[in-house]
């Protein structure tokens, strides 16, 4: 990312890669996708309206990062760390305990209602959604309220239901992607998706990154994995020297 794009990223909230992910290891995530989605294997979320147990009715693979290499392999790929690396810093952890899912999104999928996933005052965790397929206003691509991370007053994190009614619809603007596209985005920005009226799925990974913090005293945290630098301490020196 270039002083710019970092300018542009801390402003707005998001930043829309200008590369893509190989076609090719964009492939195989699809290929272990549809055949993750044919085995069923739980946890899965499933569409509201539709009955359980069937793969067309399947909404969200959560855990992803424990079912395949080939997950984690894209969520280590150089140009989405590269990326990160200009607002995180050097030392990069990918979070097994948020998002760490893959939406599916089949035909006739619900909306994403509005959310913000973390607190103003909360560490800043960025959002990266890697597309496997092509993000369009017809299958229900992501909307984003841009500034919404700089917020001075309070507001509930999940405003309800009414997706369209909310203000929050008044001021988003939609970002359609690319398959192999990738987007970040500051995870406290309000957003959320329409519903998908096309034939066809919309398949994207959703994962969340966050700098290691330099005070943290537990090293070797098993919900994070360390995708980039070091766990060092890089706060001040002891004014305390220890014996000679």
């Amino acid at each position: 990312m270039t002083d710019e794009d970092i300018w542009y990223f801390r402003h707005n909230g998001f930043y829309r890669l200008p590369q893509r992910l190989p076609e090719g290891l964009v492939a195989r995530l699809n290929e272990e996708t549809t055949r993750q989605i044919a085995s069923m294997q739980e946890p899965v979320v499933w569409e509201d309206d539709g009955p359980r147990g069937r793969p067309e009715h399947v909404r969200r693979l959560s855990k992803i990062l424990q079912r395949s290499g080939v997950f984690l392999e894209a969520a280590q790929h150089e140009t989405l760390l590269d990326a990160l690396a200009g607002v995180l810093g050097p030392n990069i952890e990918l979070m097994t305990n948020k998002h760490n899912h893959l939406m599916v999104r089949p035909p006739a999928s619900a909306p994403v209602f509005w959310h913000a996933g973390e607190e103003t005052w909360d560490p800043v965790l960025i959002t990266a959604l890697v597309y496997l397929e092509e993000s369009t206003l017809d299958n229900g691509c992501i909307r984003l309220v841009p500034g919404s991370h700089q917020r001075p007053f309070a507001w509930p994190r999940r405003p309800g239901k009414d997706f369209y009614g909310s203000p929050l619809y008044d001021r988003s603007v939609p970002i359609p992607m690319p398959a192999g596209g990738v987007l970040l985005f500051n995870d406290c920005c309000f957003h959320g998706a329409e519903e998908n009226r096309t034939d066809g799925s919309r398949r994207s990974m959703t994962l969340g990154y966050r700098a290691h913090d330099s005070h943290d005293v537990g090293k070797e945290d098993p919900e994070k994995i360390l995708v980039r630098g070091e766990r060092v301490y890089t706060g001040h020196e002891s004014p305390y020297p220890g014996p000679a």
